[in-house]
């Protein structure tokens, strides 16, 4: 990698600290910039690494136990491998690397120590995806503010600053879309969203679920759908160029007990379920906003995962872009009121720009 590339630190700890670096790193290689996707596990000692899908399973069998997981976080420099890191930092300091995105804050140690040896100025920015500190910030407040912290979401302004996407391409407006409702638990699959899915169907909605676990893949009725990502896929694994990819989706159906799974092909046949969707499902991420956002589509938010999923789920209703579930229910699901929503999404999103366009594309005038 050359000085000029653009680090993008990520993580597959969390899909919402992996996807949308990856939608960054698919905008600004269609405009000829030069990025490079660093994922943090890639720098943990195996036996960590190995660990972490048998703890996403006990997250997503216990919401309980996830919010508990969640409290007790800490950094992770006991899980890292020195050997790899400093592999990692004498290349960097080799190559002069010099400007980062950073999708999650345990990478700040890290950057702390590349500060120290590296030969030319940095420009690092912290994209802050949520409302509030997540873990991995709040865990390294006397380092972060000393960065430049890019929040998306700033409390006191209660307007979005910018989204992210893979392209610039238009929401679809409302009367357009297929109108299917789509639900999800986040990367881990955990939250309280299948206990909505009696309660939708009896209101008439047909249902697109993304399922963590095939066993959840109910008898086909020809009306919900179910999807979800290829279980052999990690995020921090390459294809066969060496590339970090977005996850594989496969579609499942189960008929007369036997369940078959069926590619997707790109993730794009995922995000045009989000774009063609009446509204979408799920605890209150900040990858889900950015999905709200990017795609015009109505947030009804389930119960939050931490403080910055509560703080995120206030700064979306209140700014007129989402509405909790049990409100939606009392309104007694209202599909006008999720077309008001949808206006205000596409009225918002239609007054800012995409971050990579802000930030990073803007310097290759002929993509401008």
């Amino acid at each position: 990698m050359n000085s000029s590339s653009i680090h993008l630190l990520a993580s597959g700890n969390s899909l919402g600290a992996y996807i949308p670096a990856m939608h960054l790193n698919t905008y600004l290689h269609a405009r000829c910039v030069t990025t490079d996707i660093h994922v943090l596990e890639n720098l943990y000692h195996v036996e960590v690494r190995n660990k972490i899908r048998s703890t996403k399973q006990a997250f997503h069998a216990n919401f309980a136990v996830a919010l508990m997981g969640h409290r007790l976080a800490k950094p992770v420099d006991a899980s890292l491998d020195e050997a790899a890191v400093q592999g990692m930092l004498n290349v960097w300091q080799r190559d002069g690397a010099s400007r980062f995105a950073v999708f999650t804050g345990f990478w700040l140690p890290i950057l702390e120590r590349y500060q120290s040896i590296a030969d030319t100025p940095l420009d690092i920015q912290l994209i802050r995806l949520d409302a509030w500190d997540t873990p991995s910030f709040k865990v390294h407040q006397a380092l972060y503010p000393r960065y430049d912290n890019i929040w998306f979401y700033e409390p006191s302004k209660m307007s979005p600053a910018c989204y992210l996407a893979s392209d610039e391409a238009e929401p679809l407006p409302y009367a357009q879309r297929v109108g299917r409702v789509l639900i999800h638990g986040g990367g881990w699959g955990i939250g309280t969203y299948a206990g909505t899915i009696l309660e939708l169907r009896e209101a008439g909605f047909l249902l697109d679920m993304i399922v963590y676990d095939p066993a959840e893949v109910e008898e086909d009725d020809g009306l919900t759908r179910y999807y979800g990502t290829e279980a052999s896929w990690d995020p921090w694994g390459m294809d066969g160029h060496g590339r970090h990819t977005f996850p594989p989706m496969v579609q499942y159906v189960r008929k007369d007990g036997l369940l078959q799974a069926f590619s997707m092909g790109s993730y794009i046949a995922y995000t045009d379920l989000l774009r063609n969707c009446a509204a979408v499902i799920s605890k209150p991420g900040g990858a889900t906003l950015n999905d709200s956002l990017s795609f015009g589509v109505p947030f009804v938010m389930l119960e939050p995962f931490g403080d910055h999923e509560f703080h995120n789920a206030t700064y979306w209703e209140a700014s007129g872009l989402g509405i909790r579930y049990v409100d939606w229910k009392d309104r007694n699901f209202s599909e006008r009121l999720l077309e008001e929503i949808c206006h205000r999404l596409l009225e918002t999103r239609s007054r800012i720009s995409h971050f990579g366009r802000k930030t990073y594309a803007a310097e290759n005038s002929s993509y401008v």
